[in-house]
Formats: structure tokens, C-alpha cells, sequence
């Protein structure tokens, strides 16, 4: 067998199991290009060591292609088209540094405000998408892929209440939405309504001006120079400058700080807040909750509570 053919047969298994593998998918048609059409036995360890290495030091990128090639070649050895692995190296050791960016109530004002500006060509969105997006992405939590999948009809303005389909982890489920929330999407679906009507069960709520759905590559890229326009940025020592996806975080985060001020019990909070998210454990909420300034002056405020000497100890 072929390579070509080996990583199609490959890629085809794994979506008939229900994998989505968009990115394996990627990354293992461009292992094939670099390598060529070769047969199996012909693939050496240093074809994929100089395939899923780049030059300076190890990145996520580099354990994502290992975790692919490893897989790959786990079928192949499995299925008997080659009788041992040519991929015998260790998966990369890379530092966890990354903490999500927590924007705060003041830079979402300038970069919804920032939105009435944003006009381009290439992109092609109205000021109103971004702006919409923006704060759905904050209001609810949801990925920006969830959001730009949502059809006219997941999104049930009477009971305010969307519905998210065979997302991340192959799972569904409803999000309730605030009255301020509805009404945001209900005069977008209103504005984008009168342009372009929407068009079968295929149909996305967010459209670009001439009516195709819009791209995550497109919102991303719109989300960018907005956040530079404003000056939100990490400093330039840094690696990671805050991103479209840290909304979900500062969501979660927003939401812990509120409870803390509400005096609400966290511990039966948090699976709740799980479920929201659409994680399958309250551990993948965690890795949100990045600590910041307000929320550890609330969790100290709450922690005074519970430790300050009641008048009975006082008086012992």
C-alpha cells in the first residue's frame, strides 16, 4: 500500500467512528506531501522526525503533528500493513505556560464600541456581526465555532433559548439566554432578515453581507484588529496575545466573581457551570478559572467570612 491511500483509508475509519479529525486530517495529507506518494516501507524515522519538527523549540504544533503521526501509524501496525512503526520517538516536552487572557468590563466596552467602525472588503461583515458576536461569545460561553453554526431555528427567541448541536466531545445541549441577550439577536436576525432571508435547514444565523456563512477564519481575523485598534494586548515579551476564544474564559471567570459576591455555594455551582460550557467534567471548567485580581479579592472577602470570630468566640 501507498501512503496517499494509506492516510485516506485512515482519515475515512476514523470519520465513519464519528470523529470529526479535521485536523489530523490536515496534518497528515501534509506529512503525504512532504513525503510523496511512497510506498509504507519505504517511510523512515527521519522522514517523520523532519516532518513534525521545525526549527528552534518545541511548540504545541509539534506535539499536535507527534500525536497524529503516532496514531496513524498505530493502524497501519494494527491493520497488518506494516509489521513495525518507523515513529518510535518520544512525544515532545512542552512548557504549559498558556494562561487564558480575562478581559475586564472596560475593554469589552471599547471592543463592542470599536465594532461601529469595522468595516472591510476582504471580511466582508457588517459592523452589527462582530458586535452580536461578541456579545453572544461573552453572554453565553459558547466556542466561536458553536456560535457560528447556530441556524434561524436552534435559536428560540419565546423561550430564550439556543441549541447547540454534535459539538466538541460529539455532544448537544441547551443554553438559556438572558432577556437582554434575546433581544440583541432578535434585532440581528431582524437586520440580516430583510437582506437575505434564510434559505432551508442549512442556513446560518450569522451571514456575511452577501449572505454565505461566516468563517471562523474571517470573525478571528476582525476580532484581531479590533483588539489591536484598542490597545488590548499582552506585553510584547509575551508569546500569547489575548484571543477570540478567551471570551469563553473571561465568561466562566465572570460568572465564578459573581457568585462569590452573590455568597452562593460554588461547590454545587460549578457542575452547573460545567454542563453550560458543554464540558463533560467540572476538571475542564477549571482550566478557566484563571485567577485574576478580582477574583481573588472576592475569595478572600468570602474566606474573611468563614474565618472572622463570630461574637460567641469573641466572648469565650
Amino acid at each position: 500500500m501507498r501512503l496517499f491511500t494509506a492516510i485516506e483509508n485512515y482519515v475515512a475509519l476514523k470519520r465513519s467512528l464519528g470523529a470529526v479529525f479535521s485536523a489530523d486530517a490536515r496534518i497528515l495529507r501534509s506529512f503525504g506531501r512532504s513525503l510523496g506518494d511512497v510506498p509504507l516501507e519505504a517511510i523512515t524515522s527521519e522522514g517523520c522526525r523532519q516532518f513534525y519538527r521545525s526549527q528552534g523549540l518545541p511548540t504545541r504544533f509539534w506535539e499536535r503533528k507527534h500525536v497524529s503521526l503516532r496514531g496513524f501509524f498505530r493502524y497501519l501496525v494494527a491493520r497488518s500493513y506494516l509489521s513495525r512503526s518507523p515513529f518510535q520517538e518520544p512525544p515532545p516536552h512542552i512548557e504549559r505556560a498558556f494562561r487564558p487572557y480575562i478581559y475586564s468590563r472596560d475593554e469589552l466596552r471599547k471592543l463592542l464600541e470599536a465594532t461601529s467602525q469595522e468595516r472591510s472588503r476582504r471580511t466582508l461583515l457588517e459592523p452589527e456581526t462582530p458586535r452580536t458576536l461578541i456579545l453572544l461569545l461573552y453572554g453565553t460561553g459558547l466556542r466561536a465555532g458553536e456560535a457560528l453554526r447556530l441556524r434561524p431555528c436552534d435559536v428560540n427567541f419565546q423561550e430564550r433559548v439556543l441549541s447547540v448541536w454534535n459539538t466538541k466531545f460529539f455532544k448537544s445541549r441547551l443554553v438559556p439566554i438572558g432577556t437582554s441577550l434575546t433581544a440583541v439577536l432578535a434585532r440581528y436576525a431582524r437586520a440580516r432578515r430583510s437582506v437575505h432571508p434564510a434559505d432551508g435547514h442549512l442556513a446560518r444565523f450569522f451571514t456575511t453581507r452577501t449572505g454565505t456563512p461566516v468563517r471562523l477564519g474571517q470573525l478571528e481575523a476582525v476580532f484581531v484588529r479590533l483588539r489591536e485598534g484598542v490597545g488590548i494586548r499582552r506585553p510584547a515579551t509575551d508569546r500569547w496575545q489575548p484571543r477570540l476564544h478567551d471570551l469563553r474564559a473571561t465568561f466562566a471567570v465572570h460568572r465564578l466573581v459573581a457568585w462569590y459576591r452573590e455568597g452562593a455555594d460554588l461547590q454545587t455551582r460549578l457542575p452547573l457551570l460545567a454542563t453550560y460550557l458543554g464540558h463533560i467534567n467540572v476538571s475542564g471548567t477549571q482550566a478557566y478559572l484563571t485567577m485574576t485580581h478580582e477574583l481573588l479579592a472576592e475569595a478572600s472577602r468570602r474566606f474573611e467570612q468563614y474565618a472572622r470570630p463570630g461574637k460567641e468566640d469573641l466572648d469565650a
